[in-house]
């Protein structure tokens, strides 16, 4: 059996009057929806950023080997090799490299052209302050090392290491991460500074919220968790 026909659909003129009668979408339902949609995409893209980001931070952090480390830094007033003194507290603000390192001590020397390339990077940063604290016992040695190349963060002399001994400094050179008055990074052993990865981790410091250490936090080893 044949099914009835539709002459209604089936007539064009009739087609073309219905749509003619049907509502079109309100403008303002139009925009409603393409901002949704765009807002959407800004945030997962925005969520893509910060994801890479992060997981920059911590592989910066892993590569370079920072251990964690809390509490209240030892403080000091060291005379720097420029003229004066540096007060730690004066920098309570910023993200301070702290390193102990010695002339007499090799893996320091090898170490101290990257901290100089690391410090031009961001010594334009109005949070970042490096301190390069030597535990020779005059600054002889210091300045005859220094001679050919000033550089361009302070340079402090702790006479005989006794800062260093107060911060459990076991192996020249140590490196110590301060973010607003707050030690958060331990780093034993020299390491390559003008590296990708050095750079990125210090960025991590000084973007993050509040200027924190915000990247995973490593296992503690056992030398610290002996402290």
């Amino acid at each position: 059996m044949s099914k009835p026909r539709n002459d209604r659909a089936a007539d064009p003129a009739t087609a073309q009057a219905l749509e003619a009668t049907s509502p079109a979408p309100h403008p303002a339902l139009s925009l409603l929806v393409v901002g949704l949609t765009l807002g959407g995409f800004g945030y997962f893209a925005g969520r893509g950023i910060v994801d890479a980001q992060t997981g920059e931070a911590r592989l910066a952090k892993l590569l370079l080997r920072v251990d964690p480390k809390g509490g209240d830094p030892i403080a000091f007033d060291l005379e720097a090799m420029s003229g004066g003194q540096v007060s730690l507290a004066s920098l309570a603000d910023k993200v301070v490299f702290l390193n102990f390192w010695a002339t007499w001590c090799p893996p320091c020397v090898d170490e101290m052209p990257s901290m100089m390339r690391l410090h031009q990077k961001f010594a334009a940063h109005p949070r970042f302050a490096m301190l390069a604290v030597s535990a020779d016992e005059e600054w002889d040695a210091v300045r005859r090392f220094f001679a050919e190349k000033t550089p361009g963060f302070s340079v402090l002399l702790d006479r005989k290491g006794e800062i260093a001994r107060q911060y459990w400094t076991e192996k020249f050179p140590e490196t110590y991460i301060i973010v607003n008055g707050k030690l958060t990074g331990w780093i034993v052993g020299p390491r390559d500074w003008a590296t990708w990865y050095a750079e990125a981790y210090v960025e991590s410091l000084l973007s993050s919220p509040g200027h924190a250490d915000h990247a995973a936090p490593l296992p503690v080893s056992t030398a610290f968790a002996v402290r």
